[in-house]
């Protein structure tokens, strides 16, 4: 699933780590707090998998499409817009603003992004018509046979008291673009969180920067979008508790 911040690029790195984890620590459950566009959790093999995300709109969106849900067909700007008004206010089922605000909207951004509208592309090989709505939904939909076994909550994850677990967070990023939802994120309240979890679990956290009782496991430089005309580089690292 397209989504901001999406691991979807990095993966083919990240995975074999976590699943290598678990495979020799003989792990039974695997938890991402901060689940996103679940582009790392359609690939784990674990006997539990639970993927939580504070934004109930996209953890419906889930739940909906795992229990043989339909998407709308076509979304157009005026619908956008009329969804975007109203999201809040409880007129329409929190799967169907997920869809119009995550599928509908530039890089995935849930309505901060703004209307991601098709059009014609130049690309190497030529001129091509996009469809991005289309994309966006033909993408999620691929993805969901791999995320039937997943269980899927909505809650602060703090909540979380997991023993014996792996712990795979990809937090907001600190110092950079965030969901409203997201904003104001209290990260030294998030480290402390990582240090308690360690002590009984595994945990690693992808970030770009990170306190310094933290070792960097993996890390690769990337290309992150900013908007429909500009990207910047970074380097994306893994890290681990050293205590």
């Amino acid at each position: 699933m397209k989504y901001m911040g999406s691991k979807s690029r990095i993966a083919k790195y990240i995975v074999p780590i976590l699943q290598s984890e678990i495979n020799k620590n003989g792990i039974k459950e695997y938890i991402e707090p901060f689940c996103g566009g679940c582009n790392v959790i359609d690939k784990i093999k674990c006997d539990k998998k639970v993927a939580n995300d504070l934004n109930k709109f996209l953890i419906a969106l889930f739940i909906h499409l795992k229990n043989d849900g339909e998407l709308p067909s076509e979304v157009s700007r005026e619908l956008y817009n009329k969804v975007k008004k109203d999201y809040k206010n409880n007129v329409y089922d929190d799967w169907y603003c997920g869809a119009i605000g995550f599928l509908a909207s530039y890089n995935g951004k849930f309505f901060d992004g703004g209307y991601a509208k098709s059009g014609y592309e130049t690309t190497k090989s030529g001129v091509r018509l996009r469809d991005y709505y289309k994309e966006s939904s033909n993408n999620i939909l691929k993805q969901i046979p791999n995320l039937l076994d997943v269980d899927f909550i909505s809650q602060d994850y703090l909540l979380f008291a997991p023993k014996n677990a792996l712990i795979y967070c990809d937090p907001p990023y600190k110092n950079t673009t965030q969901y409203n939802i997201s904003k104001n994120f209290d990260y030294e309240k998030f480290w402390a969180k990582i240090r308690e979890w360690s002590k009984d679990n595994i945990v690693l956290v992808s970030e770009l920067i990170a306190p310094d009782d933290f070792e960097v496991v993996w890390q690769q430089e990337v290309s992150r979008s900013l908007n429909a005309s500009g990207k910047t580089k970074a380097i994306e690292k893994l890290f681990r508790y050293k205590g």
